[in-house]
């Protein structure tokens, strides 16, 4: 018996050698094929974002610095023009206003649009891309570009341009389809328009050798406080600018500035103080919508 039990155990021993060696061997096995697998993924995803990352064509041959008329046409809608003189733009249809620098180069950009499919314009075949009747015609110099409908499955839009009919990225048609609003500057002064004094109600902001002072003096206010209240007033940005409504004023507000090396003075209209600070610029026939809160601190010059 114990000569017997001697030879079960070497036995034993190299029965689980073997067994340990074919599990790591299957164990390497794995490893490798899923290192295969991860490399096979690897190369798939890097060649599909190479295939995304290379643009189509651009859907025009006209660069945005060269374009100074810009017109949009939508469907029940109110023309827009839009002309540049020098650097600045200005709405001239459907009425006359600054223009939103920022929204109007948006829709510049569909100039460029990548158009990775392209092919010959057949009136027939219009009415599957939604180009019978366009959602927006935009015209940028002798460029015109119609936007048909959305493609069911691709985040593009279908736009017929020099006869023929192109897909572009979807998102081009948002500048295209604005309100005239959108394209008017929210800014309520000009950039070249410096403020020298404001009378609002109940005190005055006058600027001095560069410094501005209030009348009446409240020495409780630092003269950083102060400069701090006159640069809001003077960029000042409304939420949304309109065609005045007509409505009475219900208070006013007198700027002094110096544009064009020129004194003038320029009177503000206070509309409403809630729920939108309304204030109404009648030499542009526009009325400026600020937040209420916003109202409350270009009218109120206190300690912070």
């Amino acid at each position: 018996m114990p000569e017997a039990e001697k030879t079960d155990k070497p036995e034993s021993s190299g029965n689980s050698i073997q067994a340990a060696s074919g599990l790591k061997r299957r164990w390497l096995l794995n490893a490798g094929l899923l290192g295969l697998i991860a490399a096979l993924a690897w190369i798939v995803v890097q060649r599909s974002g190479l295939q995304q990352d290379v643009p189509g064509p651009p859907l025009t041959g006209l660069s945005a610095a060269a374009v100074s008329h810009v017109r949009i046409e939508r469907p029940e809608l109110p023309d827009i023009a839009i002309e540049k003189t020098g650097n600045e733009w200005k709405l001239t249809a459907p009425l006359p206003a600054r223009a939103n620098h920022l929204n109007v180069e948006t829709l510049l950009h569909v100039l460029s649009a990548p158009a990775e499919t392209r092919f010959p314009a057949v009136a027939a075949e219009f009415p599957q891309y939604g180009l019978e009747k366009p959602s927006a015609r935009v015209w940028l110099e002798n460029e015109e570009i119609a936007f048909g409908a959305l493609h069911p499955l691709k985040n593009q839009i279908y736009v017929l341009h020099n006869n023929e009919v192109a897909l572009i990225p979807s998102y081009h048609l948002s500048a295209a389809t604005y309100r005239y609003t959108n394209f008017i500057d929210s800014r309520l002064f000009e950039e070249d328009r410096k403020l020298t004094s404001l009378k609002l109600p109940g005190f005055m902001l006058n600027l001095k050798d560069g410094v501005w002072r209030r009348q009446p003096v409240d020495k409780k206010l630092t003269s950083d406080r102060i400069n701090d209240f006159a640069s809001e007033w003077q960029n000042a940005r409304a939420l949304s600018v309109d065609k005045y409504s007509g409505k009475k004023s219900i208070g006013r507000i007198d700027i002094t500035s110096i544009r064009n090396g020129k004194n003038e003075k320029l009177p503000l209209g206070i509309l409403a103080y809630k729920p939108d600070f309304i204030l109404l610029r009648q030499d542009e026939n526009l009325e400026y919508h600020f937040t209420e809160e916003t109202g409350k601190r270009l009218l109120n010059l206190n300690v912070q």
